[in-house]
């Protein structure tokens, strides 16, 4: 399968976060924590899905808006909350990141948003974006040049799992491959937004 092939789902991920990022700027853009994480969602989706990176300017001023929106309304509590949030949104994903399964800007982003939602909220969203993202996995595992290696190692790791009851060290080792999770977390929050949190 051809390298074009196997990006058809960054680019079709990538778009539609970015058409839903557009909308939601749009449609509500009367409510400043939608407005501005859409505003943030329209700029990293940009360049993760054309960079592979999420730009740190983008992630300290969501951090900024968070933290100004939150003692704005709500005084030294609402500063409280931006903190717990950031480092709920942090300490969701950092295992993924140290296990080698996203990069750091992704972790980084949902920590941003955190510090708008606040831990509560930021919650929902990494449920929410897990199970989306899942999907996704499943669809770049489809696409990928390599299925047929991946699906041949899962099978020799499950075996050697059932005889020797550990985890071999090619799969310990945390060789995932990677994928834009700048996506998935737009999607957890537009979800959210939309539809309310799973618990």
């Amino acid at each position: 399968m051809s390298d074009y092939r196997q990006q058809i789902p960054r680019y079709f991920f990538g778009f539609a976060a970015l058409a839903l990022a557009g909308y939601f700027l749009q449609v509500h853009s009367r409510e400043p924590v939608v407005f501005f994480a859409s505003l943030f969602f329209l700029v990293i989706c940009v360049t993760d899905t054309f960079q592979s990176r999420i730009p740190n300017l983008a992630i300290l001023s969501l951090v900024m808006v968070g933290f100004g929106y939150n003692l704005l309304t709500a005084g030294m509590p609402g500063g409280a909350t931006a903190l717990a949030g950031m480092l709920a949104g942090l300490a969701l994903l950092l295992p993924f990141y140290l296990m080698g399964g996203m990069g750091g800007g992704d972790v980084k982003a949902l920590a941003a948003l955190g510090a708008l939602l606040g831990p509560a909220d930021i919650f929902q969203v990494f449920l929410i974006a897990g199970l989306i993202g899942g999907g996704m996995a499943l669809v770049h595992l489809a696409f990928s040049k390599n299925l047929k290696r991946i699906l041949r190692n899962w099978r020799t790791d499950f075996m050697l799992l059932l005889v020797n009851r550990r985890l071999p060290e090619r799969a310990a080792g945390g060789a995932a491959d990677k994928y834009q999770y700048g996506a998935a977390i737009a999607f957890g929050f537009f979800f959210f937004v939309t539809w309310g949190g799973l618990l």
